[in-house]
């Protein structure tokens, strides 16, 4: 039941790609408005960074399902799940945070060395995302380590809560909770201009508990999943179409909420605006995943390949991104710098990923070894 699931895989890469390309554009806009290909391809990429609501549902998904397969439990003490999750990210993370900082020192000037320790120790601690003058500091994507730390944090307590109240009052009620005190802190804001409640209200957008719902969901998923697997056969059949008939119900459902979000969220309160959003994703995931198609795509050597390089190919994607960009500035057309970038930048990433994964492996296998600890 908890066997690899092919399709997350696919998922992933379509995530990163996302990251990938949304990072290309902001770095490169003018490929969305001063191209035949017209504004509309500038707002699809402008769309890329919805990838990192998918790794947090993933996330959330993966984490939960064996321990939902095991009665929702988590199966350890919470010093073993911490140690666990945090050797998990910090190996690669601490390489390419190590490796971004030591350029970034060789380019920084004597004033700016001690601003750029200071941010090296934040983001080493995971916690950059709480300070407003560094969370973007040194390599803006690595904002989201200090969100999945705090993730890891509070799991124990969000997974209790789900295996108390169910699944499904567990996830409506962090969702209320969470978007209503983010709604609030902007309510605040508005009240209190010259108060502290404007710089909560965007920070929290990094945090939690607002980004909790994204996580909060695959958690829910996973125990449907769960679920549904172990439902007798009868039970399943009467669930609802499957393969491509649910794939055109769930697109035709994504393709509503699409529609809506993209007439209605320019009206609506940030946190409103980001619920119709996430919720828009998510349905056009859930169509991807319910093809037939995916799940033979996940199972392809490539995919899984990929799918395992996303995670170093995030922390190390960015500057590479950024510095091209510099190098290729006013020497080409932007469609041709955009392609060259792309081509470029994504080769060094996965290369580097790969080395970045090689190294750590390696690591690991030593610490592993008998008597290594001697």
């Amino acid at each position: 039941m908890t066997k690899r699931i092919p399709q997350i895989e696919v998922l992933r890469v379509l995530a990163m790609a996302g990251v990938f390309f949304f990072h290309i554009w902001s770095v490169i806009p003018e490929v969305g408005t001063k191209t035949f290909l017209g504004p509309l391809f500038g707002d699809v990429l402008a769309q890329g960074y919805l990838g990192v609501v998918v790794f947090n549902a993933i996330s959330g998904f993966v984490l939960t399902l064996p321990l939902a397969a095991r009665g929702g439990g988590l199966g350890l003490s919470a010093g073993r799940f911490f140690r666990r999750r945090f050797g998990r990210i910090c190996p690669q993370y601490y390489l390419a945070l190590a490796l971004w900082s030591a350029v970034a020192l060789l380019a920084a000037s004597s004033a700016g060395a001690p601003s750029l320790w200071r941010g090296f120790l934040e983001h080493a601690l995971f916690v950059h995302t709480l300070d407003p003058a560094r969370f973007y500091a040194i390599v803006p994507a690595l904002w989201w380590m200090g969100l999945l730390a705090q993730f890891y944090l509070f799991y124990p307590l969000v997974l209790r809560l789900f295996s108390r109240m169910g699944a499904g009052r567990a996830m409506v009620g962090i969702t209320v909770f969470c978007f209503g005190g983010w709604g609030l802190l902007e309510f605040l804001a508005g009240r209190f201009p010259d108060g502290p409640f404007g710089l909560w209200a965007y920070m929290v957008y990094f945090n939690l508990p607002a980004r909790l719902p994204e996580f909060a969901m695959g958690m829910y998923l996973a125990f449907w999943w769960v679920a549904r697997h172990r439902a007798p056969a009868h039970v399943q059949a009467a669930a609802g179409p499957r393969g491509v008939s649910r794939f055109l119900v769930l697109a035709g459902a994504a393709v509503v909420a699409v529609a809506v979000t993209a007439a209605g969220k320019d009206g609506l309160p940030l946190p409103a605006a980001h619920f119709l959003i996430c919720g828009s994703c998510l349905l056009v995931v859930a169509a991807l995943f319910s093809l037939p198609v995916t799940a033979r795509l996940g199972e392809t050597r490539p995919v899984v390949r990929l799918g395992a390089l996303s995670y170093s190919f995030y922390l190390i994607h960015q500057p590479l991104v950024g510095y091209g960009a510099d190098m290729l500035k006013g020497r080409m057309p932007p469609l041709a710098a955009f392609g060259v970038l792309a081509v470029a930048a994504g080769a060094l990433a996965l290369a580097g990923a790969f080395a970045m994964d090689r190294v750590v492996g390696a690591i690991t296998k030593k610490a592993a070894e008998p008597g290594s600890a001697a």
